[in-house]
């Protein structure tokens, strides 16, 4: 009978520790059937469009667009980190072209990014739809301006493929586009707390730029806004108000000069400038190595050579020493590479303290910048991003 009871005691014993290693090992029951109950749910997104996109689990691989401006690339940074290379499938070269300078510092501190399979991209004919399908991705994500040329041709073949669509939106530069393209992302790869951090982060400080731009009761001041990509010798892009940098500065408070005579972005008239005489002019900076005389910023600008190549845009172009910004020193510039992206809180907060220079003397958009680096993007911070010329 003893030896019984011993036995008997020795069996619970050893149950026990199953079930505590078992219990330990899945996180503690609660949590388990928390994990468990999400994972056998299909994940229901809801793009910029309204299209609800349904995905049996969070996606592994995703595949991008406009990496250099516009597209998922730096929102997809803030919410894996560390593990951006392990989901981007492929991608456009776009920031590779256009944003060298952050190419170049993202993949000196993250070299997979440079593994990344290129799949080209829609619109200049690049676009491979069967590399795409052979890469296995769960998710394309796509801007909504390609929308109607994706549909046209490679849609049918991806849906067919079994890869789901969702549509983004940060060139329109509205608070409800770039939450709900957030939301989308960050519900595709399963990261919505971290998406939710993320949005709230731009939601605050856009809101506190609109509402202390409603209570502002001055005359707006008129700008006028360039890319710089070609240098003083040929007229970059401008924008309309309801697009990329002619949106936000609109939103901050200013009277955009090419409002109704752009669509979206193209150059402008020299001639139409002299004319309308802006408040303030600001000249759009990147880094474009086979451009010398384009506007510098970023990581690869130092602030004596971007100061000058600013300055030869004042006074190498015909009539512009006599414009009146120029004259009031009213001359700026912002990296082109800001906008359109998760992390623009930044660049809104600097077109309004540059046009409401009392009303945001508290505010610093630099400041905002280095923090949403610094606590969500696995890439550090450095180089120049705003300029006033001197």
């Amino acid at each position: 009978m003893f030896k019984q009871k011993k036995f008997m005691a020795y069996l619970a014993t050893v149950f026990l520790l199953i079930v505590s290693m078992f219990i330990a090992a899945c996180g503690g029951p609660s949590e388990t059937k928390k994990d468990m109950a999400q994972n056998s749910k299909p994940i229901e997104i809801t793009d910029v469009t309204g299209r609800t996109v349904t995905l049996k689990k969070p996606a592994e691989r995703v595949v991008l667009q406009w990496s250099g401006a516009g597209g998922p690339f730096f929102t997809i940074s803030a919410l894996m980190g560390k593990d951006t290379p392990k989901v981007i499938a492929g991608m456009d070269t776009s920031l590779q072209d256009y944003r060298a300078d952050m190419w170049k510092h993202f993949t000196a501190e993250m070299p997979e990014l440079a593994t990344i399979p290129v799949v080209g991209t829609i619109g200049d004919k690049t676009f491979n739809v069967e590399q795409v399908i052979s890469l296995n991705p769960d998710v394309i994500f796509i801007p909504v301006d390609l929308k109607e040329q994706y549909e046209s041709d490679a849609k049918p073949k991806l849906d067919a493929a079994g890869v789901q669509t969702i549509y983004i939106d940060y060139h329109a530069e509205k608070l409800e586009s770039h939450q709900k393209s957030i939301e989308a992302i960050g519900k595709a790869l399963g990261k919505e707390e971290r998406a939710a951090e993320i949005s709230k982060f731009y939601t605050d400080r856009v809101t506190r730029v609109l509402d202390r731009v409603s209570k502002i009761n001055k005359p707006k001041p008129t700008v006028y806004l360039e890319v710089g990509m070609n240098g003083p010798e040929e007229f970059g892009n401008s924008f309309s108000s309801n697009y990329s940098w002619g949106a936000l500065a609109t939103m901050a408070g200013a009277d955009v000069i090419t409002k109704d005579v752009i669509k979206k972005t193209s150059p402008i008239n020299p001639e139409f400038i002299l004319e309308k005489n802006p408040d303030i002019i600001m000249i759009m900076g990147s880094y474009w190595p086979k451009k010398p005389t384009s506007m510098r910023l970023g990581f690869e600008a130092t602030e004596a050579s971007s100061q000058e190549l600013l300055k030869a845009f004042t006074t190498e172009r015909q009539g512009w020493s006599d414009l009146k910004a120029v004259e009031n020193k009213q001359v700026y510039s912002a990296h082109h590479g800001l906008p359109r992206e998760v992390f623009d809180a930044a660049v809104f907060e600097y077109l309004a303290k540059t046009f409401y220079p009392e009303e945001f003397k508290d505010v610093d958009p630099e400041a905002t910048l280095k923090e949403f680096y610094d606590k969500f993007l696995p890439y550090s911070y450095s180089g120049i991003w705003f300029m006033h010329m001197n």
